[in-house]
């Protein structure tokens, strides 16, 4: 299939595009819980279908991790067999179920089925979207491409929160039915993997499709790489659940993408997105929360835009490792104000403090964790064991994500939100001594050489070394 209306140069770029329409439909799904919930558990806003509890809106929040539960084991079991593209397509079906559904659901247990509904999507683009990144991008541009997943999933954040200020709960699900529409007729022009093709034994697609992603006739020898590549990792597994921890490079692999998921997420990020609107509301500065809410995505949005242009250049490693830093400071400062704040202390002078605390931490989290760890989870795993990886990390990452969004909900209505905040900056803490320690860099490295790195404890501690040393 030819691409007439697309320069050949630029279909990668296109891709990407049309597939993380899918990735910014999840954070329209994850920004829903701030821009909504508040609307739905006020008893005084009548433009709604439903009024939910405190404990009911907890499980419309998480409904969608739930769903990615069972989502992604399900594609990790298939995207194999369907491919790609196909998986990616099927992702945008139960996103507009879900849609619908929140639309008109007149009780709890309609909203959180839709939800769980977007959760199944969540889990098929979260397991599929990296692997189909990773693989059709260029090494030098990996990972600014790669850095699209959680970029898109922050504006999608954004966007529905933009959407509330104007419209009804009903109207914006509505509205947001044009997003899997787009990704689906987008990816219908989109070529397949290449690597994906060559695992099927269709050579001559896969090579066409490589031609098409590269813009150039020469790619032979990058084609008979791959194929090598494809044919090694072959070899030596094939590529089930029990070849993450029998293969010495996949073990490595796993544990990276392990470390790399938990530091995110005991930062508290899927908290502060599901219940940023309340959180600032406690602190009380009378600065308009709706407002200050946009702004907190805006600038998250920003700096993964930032952290995206500049990944590729200074590294992954020293990313993290300074979003770390500035994360543990933001939230230690966030909750000693908010423990003052709830032993009545008064502090009229010092306001400015939450907004200010809050702000650093969005900055320095949305250049560093909010994007790399996702990118390098489409870097680490041989082909043939990719699927199986990226199912674990995403079924990983929506227990945790559960974990800490019920944690602050339990300890915000119990204890004090600060102790939550103490938490996640002690938690930065120590997973910073962790990253420095076993994670390596694969700045410019291309997936067979990432693959080669790990294989090799000698020249995976060397490296590490040498990361010190320059």
């Amino acid at each position: 299939m030819n691409f007439p209306f697309f320069p050949q140069e630029i279909v990668q770029y296109l891709a990407v595009l049309f597939c993380s329409m899918g990735i910014i439909t999840c954070g329209l799904q994850y920004g829903w819980a701030a821009a909504s919930l508040p609307h739905l558990q006020d008893v005084n806003d009548t433009n709604k279908n439903v009024h939910l509890s405190a404990s009911e809106g907890s499980w419309a929040a998480i409904g969608i991790l739930l769903g990615s539960l069972v989502g992604s084991p399900l594609t990790g079991m298939i995207v194999d067999i369907l491919g790609r593209k196909t998986m990616i397509l099927i992702s945008n079906f139960p996103y507009i179920i879900s849609w619908v559904t929140i639309a008109y659901a007149n009780s709890s247990i309609l909203l959180v089925f839709g939800r769980f509904m977007a959760g199944l999507s969540d889990g098929i683009c979260f397991t599929t979207v990296p692997i189909y990144i990773g693989e059709i991008s260029s090494p030098q541009v990996r990972g600014l491409l790669g850095s699209s997943v959680p970029i898109c999933l922050i504006t999608g954040v954004l966007i529905i929160n933009v959407m509330e200020l104007f419209l009804s709960v009903t109207n914006s699900a509505l509205m947001c039915i044009i997003f899997p529409l787009i990704s689906f007729l987008g990816m219908l022009l989109m070529p397949e993997s290449p690597y994906y093709l060559i695992m099927r034994n269709k050579k001559q697609e896969a090579l066409n499709s490589l031609k098409r992603f590269r813009g150039t006739d020469a790619v032979n020898e990058e084609m008979s790489r791959i194929d090598k590549a494809i044919k090694a990792q072959t070899d030596e597994s094939n590529g089930t659940l029990k070849d993450i921890f029998k293969v010495p490079s996949n073990r490595r692999a796993m544990l990276i993408m392990l470390l790399l998921r938990i530091t995110q997420q005991l930062s508290g990020i899927t908290a502060l997105i599901f219940y940023i609107s309340i959180i600032y509301k406690q602190a009380g500065t009378g600065f308009s929360v709706q407002i200050f809410t946009i702004i907190f995505f805006a600038v998250q949005s920003v700096m993964s835009l930032v952290g995206s242009a500049v990944v590729d250049w200074t590294g992954r490693r020293v990313l993290i490792l300074w979003s770390l830093v500035g994360s543990a400071l933001s939230l230690f400062i966030e909750g000693v104000y908010l423990h003052l704040l709830q032993d009545n202390v008064n502090m009229p002078k010092w306001s400015f403090v939450p907004t200010t605390a809050l702000g650093m931490f969005v900055v320095f989290y949305g250049f560093g964790l909010q994007n790399v760890p996702l990118l390098m989870v489409g870097e680490l795993f041989p082909t043939n064991i990719k699927a199986t990886a990226a199912c674990l990390s995403d079924v990983y990452f929506s227990i945790l994500a559960s974990i800490v969004s019920k944690y602050f909900q339990y300890v915000n209505t119990n204890i004090g939100a600060y102790l939550a905040f103490y938490t996640f900056g002690v938690c930065c803490i120590i997973n910073f001594s962790l990253v420095y320690l076993f994670v390596p860099e694969t700045k410019g490295l291309t997936l067979e050489e990432i693959q080669m790195l790990l294989q090799s404890g000698k020249k995976f501690k060397q490296q590490l070394k040498d990361i010190e040393v320059g």
